[in-house]
């Protein structure tokens, strides 16, 4: 059982999560969903999201189960564990850009993490989803228009970056598509980091 002054913190970054009007959410140290806002669900809702990506469903269950791909699941393992070295009075957050892309709007995304400490202690991680910049998607990639079998490799799958959402062309492994009609309708695919994205988006995070 927390000690009364843990509850007392924790119930105080929740307050103020809850009036974040940006998706935002809390973990205990292990990486455990502690809470939801309810601009996170409208997020997802808003994104086609499942019902699993809504609040109700994500309490009591891990963070990094919910992120599909090693590669990508590895990169959020390494900026929680960092967020979680953070101390000091006044430890720095832990910022990720990325993107969050729909068959309209380009948006570019930044994943604040931040720890909660009370006496030198960490009691939880904040992660605030901010929109930077949003500009049609036309003007940030070419859209293609190829239906989703196009895109199946030899063993029938199809690869998509967890990032911009570009799909790989498994006949030429270094082109990615942007195909609105998938962003429409997603279908299974399996989650990796376009070269691009890697370069620009997806390093070892940085410190504000």
């Amino acid at each position: 059982m927390r000690p009364a002054g843990h509850h007392n913190t924790l119930a105080t970054v929740i307050r103020g999560l809850a009036a974040e009007k940006s998706p935002a959410c809390l973990l205990d140290t292990q990486g455990t969903f502690l809470f939801v806002n309810e601009a996170w669900d409208r997020h997802a809702l808003a994104n086609g999201g499942a019902p699993a990506c809504l609040g109700s469903s994500l309490i009591g269950t891990s963070w990094l189960d919910h992120i599909h791909g090693e590669e990508v699941r590895q990169l959020h393992a390494s900026l929680l564990e960092r967020a979680l070295r953070a101390r000091g009075p006044h430890p720095r957050p832990i910022i990720q850009v990325g993107e969050s892309n729909t068959p309209t709007m380009a948006a570019l995304l930044s994943t604040r993490l931040e720890t909660v400490l009370q006496g030198g202690e960490a009691l939880a991680i904040t992660i605030v989803h901010s929109t930077v910049r949003e500009r049609p998607i036309a003007e940030v990639y070419d859209l293609v228009d190829r239906p989703p079998e196009a895109y199946r490799d030899a063993r029938g799958e199809i690869v998509e970056c967890s990032c911009c959402r570009r799909v790989r062309d498994p006949a030429e492994p270094d082109r990615w598509d942007l195909v609105p009609a998938m962003l429409a309708e997603p279908v299974r695919a399996t989650h990796s980091l376009c070269e691009l994205c890697s370069e620009l988006h997806c390093g070892a995070g940085e410190h504000t």
